[in-house]
């Protein structure tokens, strides 16, 4: 478990694995971040939270602000984002979603989540990757993920949606 010290507010935030309990909360910020994530239903959440590599929260002021949702290579998913990734890396750390509710937004919650991660993961795998919207576009993530030092890898057009594949080499 991390705690990470606010310097601009006495609050602090503390990082934890995913326990049954948050999965309300959790699908509720998955689901007020539509599009920059997918929807999903619970059930799915719940299988996710079973397969999931990484799967951890923050929490702010006791609420839980934001979560990071990630699979190893070999999970059983069938996201063709995850399996396009699949076929041109070995030894990655797939981020299938991160979310942070909007009252928590500026924060740094979602880096603090992805270095916890990079930290958690760097003996097991070489490096993570992700996709980001380009259409609809998401020029908030797009950003974000450039600052942590992501790179562009290709893209994939299926029509409703247009997406980026990014990938950072560990550790950070």
């Amino acid at each position: 478990m991390a705690e990470v010290h606010s310097e601009s507010t006495a609050a602090s935030m503390r990082l934890r694995d995913v326990t049954a309990e948050d999965l309300e909360a959790v699908w509720r910020i998955n689901e007020r971040s539509v599009p920059a994530v997918n929807s999903l239903s619970r059930e799915r959440l719940e299988r996710f939270a079973r397969e999931a590599e990484y799967f951890r929260v923050a929490e702010y002021s006791s609420q839980i602000a934001g979560f990071l949702l990630c699979l190893a290579p070999e999970a059983d998913y069938d996201s063709p984002n995850f399996g396009w990734l699949n076929e041109r890396y070995d030894g990655f750390l797939y981020v299938d979603r991160v979310a942070v509710d909007e009252s928590f937004h500026g924060r740094g919650i979602a880096r603090a989540l992805y270095l916890d991660a990079a930290g958690t993961v760097r003996d097991r795998f070489r490096m993570i990757a992700c996709e980001v919207n380009l259409r609809p576009r998401n020029d908030a993530s797009l950003k974000f993920h450039e600052r942590l030092g992501f790179r562009p890898v290709g893209t994939r057009d299926h029509g409703y949606v247009e997406v980026q594949y990014m990938v950072r080499e560990l550790p950070f």
